[in-house]
């Protein structure tokens, strides 16, 4: 049996859902992109030591 509700939700409930959902995906964007630069930065930290390495000679 379906779910039926006995109130409408008001103009102010439906925004606050709207804005919470666009605040959900702000963040969720946020977090990706700066996962994204971390990597990058880390990548870039990892080929520099591992030039480093090679030019020491300490790489088999």
């Amino acid at each position: 049996m379906a779910y039926i509700p006995r109130t409408v939700p008001t103009d102010f409930q439906v925004v606050f859902g709207f804005l919470a959902v666009a605040l959900i995906l702000l963040a969720a964007w946020l977090f990706f992109r700066w996962m994204k630069r971390y990597a990058e930065r880390k990548e870039r930290e990892i080929e520099k030591e591992l030039e480093e390495l090679e030019e020491t000679g300490e790489v088999y």
